[in-house]
């Protein structure tokens, strides 16, 4: 389950507000944490390291600090995250360079699956940390056309293009008997009679038509409806696909570097369905999702955040892409790179359509 933390904007006044980015900037930057001697260092505040250990306190007592140790700095919880991605945090963006790089990665590659295995790839690299795409089942696909091709006796690959380019190739095995002739039209019957219309709607239909009285004299419309049914049931087991790219640069993250907390973190991306339920519940989401520590189960017990975006049409979101790190990750950085990720793959879709 998904919990977002509430926080008020109205809690801090400006000089504490200041403090509390500065601790968070710099225990990003250190992964230390961070004492009154240490910002009073920074020279962004007129202050005595006696009056910001005071402001410390309160934001402490409020909830967006805590202290590891008794004789430690502060570091941000969970509460003072939050409170800086909804009031403090200006997004960078995104250098030309950087720009340019998303754009010919996603142009250049043919298909969409392909530019999604590609993408999430592309997010690691650039990041630093785990890429993730997901992509839902088949199902939810709507279908351009359906093609078949005899491979063997009894043996038809059925060749499934989705309105969005994506192409998935399914081994139908049936005791039915198929020229290529018959394969040709009945590839152009079901593209004709069915394109725009989703998998599963596909299946409903057909299974239908078993009963309608053409099906019951037409020979050939048996055999459409038969080898349609077993082309769409085929693929039915389909589930949520999700490509993980970057496990290793956890290595460099000094949250992790003891071998308990590593095993634990390998483990964790492991744990497909836990993940595969957060970014669904996104899907509906729009704009770029942030999600942190103790905002779910699976994200507290790994003590990692979660930045996302959906991509896909307007009308149709196919998708999420996002990364996964700990908490203590650059979000200003991280945001623009996702949101500019998500758009650029939303795109290409969109081409995708218009083009076909």
């Amino acid at each position: 389950m998904v919990q977002k933390l509430e926080v008020n904007g109205h809690d801090l006044d400006s000089r504490a507000r200041e403090v509390l980015r500065e601790i968070i900037a710099q225990h990003i930057a250190s992964g230390e944490a961070i004492s009154s001697r240490s910002l009073a260092r920074c020279g962004r505040f007129q202050l005595s390291p006696a009056s910001l250990r005071n402001v410390m306190a309160d934001l402490e007592d409020l909830g967006y600090l805590q202290q590891p140790h008794t004789s430690a700095g502060r570091v941000p919880t969970d509460r003072g995250y939050r409170f800086f991605i909804e009031h403090l945090m200006s997004s960078g963006s995104l250098t030309d360079e950087e720009r340019h790089t998303i754009d010919d990665e996603v142009r250049y590659v043919g298909e969409v699956d392909e530019v999604l295995q590609q993408a999430s790839r592309l997010l690691s690299r650039m990041s630093d940390q785990v890429g993730v795409i997901f992509m839902p089942t088949l199902l939810q696909f709507v279908v351009r056309s359906m093609d078949f091709v005899l491979v063997a006796e009894n043996r038809i690959m059925c060749v499934i293009v989705g309105a969005n380019g994506m192409v998935a190739n399914k081994l139908v095995e049936t005791r039915l008997t198929f020229s290529r002739d018959e394969l040709e039209k009945i590839g152009r019957f079901i593209s004709a009679e069915f394109g725009g219309m989703t998998l599963d709607a596909i299946r409903r239909r057909l299974v239908r038509m078993t009963a309608e009285e053409r099906a019951q004299h037409d020979g050939m419309m048996q055999k459409t409806i038969s080898l349609g049914i077993e082309a769409v049931n085929d693929v039915l087991p389909v589930h949520h696909e999700l490509i993980v790219e970057g496990a290793a640069s956890i290595l460099s993250k000094p949250e992790f570097a003891d071998a308990h907390a590593l095993r634990r973190i390998f483990l964790a991306l492991q744990e497909k369905e836990k993940l595969i339920e957060i970014l669904e519940s996104f899907l509906d989401e729009d704009g770029l999702q942030i999600l942190i520590g103790s905002e779910s189960d699976f994200t507290q017990v790994h003590n990692f955040s979660i930045v996302a975006r959906r991509y896909g049409t307007e009308s149709s979101p196919l998708g999420m892409v996002g990364i996964i790190g700990p908490m203590r990750m650059e979000y200003a950085r991280m945001a623009p790179l996702v949101d500019y990720l998500g758009r650029a793959l939303s795109r290409k879709i969109e081409e995708e359509e218009q083009r076909h």
